[in-house]
């Protein structure tokens, strides 16, 4: 249970995304770019909706050189061990997008419960961890915390595009309250740069659906 009171805790989240980035400039490139806690729509494509299934989270590579994830781990702040090996690779400026359906498949591959990412609604830490080469221990690499009305349905936060500051982005479910991070209006962007667009849906559309325009 959560005993922060609400300056301390928003104190907190500042502090873990500062020292996210610090460590992330001070070791390696890899950050947590953005991150949707309470999905509402099929973010995964696969046809329906699912609390589990639908959470994501977006890394991005900035550094100069080609990243080979799958010495990456993500893990939220239950527990010690991981619920995601990242894989394939990564360009630099690019992103990648991971699923809890990707957590899933994983967790049952590897003979864990299938619990996702089990990112929590009412606030969170988003850990991404490295193996420390030549052994099987796992270091942090980077962390970030978000608070509720962060994860209400289809609220992702992450970094603005110019990596300047940490962003509500609340285009699908508008937030009016006064608590930071700064609400843009933007509509969570998995897989696309952090920008901000005036246009805001007016239907329902999975993110399958919109890959599939672009293909």
């Amino acid at each position: 249970m959560n005993h922060l009171s609400k300056p301390k805790a928003v104190a907190l989240a500042v502090v873990l995304i500062i020292l996210g980035a610090a460590l992330a400039q001070a070791q390696e490139p890899l950050v947590i770019n953005e991150v949707l806690a309470d999905p509402a729509s099929d973010w995964n494509g696969d046809g329906s909706v699912d609390y589990k299934n639908d959470e994501w989270i977006e890394v991005r590579n900035d550094g100069p050189d080609l990243i080979d994830l799958s010495t990456y781990w993500l893990r939220d702040d239950t527990g010690d061990e991981p619920h995601l090996q990242l894989f394939g690779t990564l360009e630099p400026g690019a992103v990648a997008v991971f699923y809890g359906s990707d957590a899933v498949a994983w967790q049952a591959a590897n003979g864990y419960a299938t619990t996702g990412f089990s990112l929590n609604n009412s606030g969170d830490l988003v850990r991404l961890l490295r193996t420390i080469p030549g052994s099987t221990e796992l270091e942090l690499m980077y962390v970030i915390h978000y608070e509720d009305h962060m994860a209400e349905d289809d609220r992702s936060s992450g970094w603005n595009v110019e990596f300047s500051d940490w962003e509500l982005f609340d285009g699908l479910n508008p937030y009016t309250g006064d608590l930071p991070p700064h609400a843009n209006g933007c509509g969570p962007t998995p897989g696309l740069p952090n920008e901000c667009s005036a246009v805001v849906a007016d239907q329902t559309v999975s993110f399958g659906g919109i890959k599939a325009i672009f293909r």
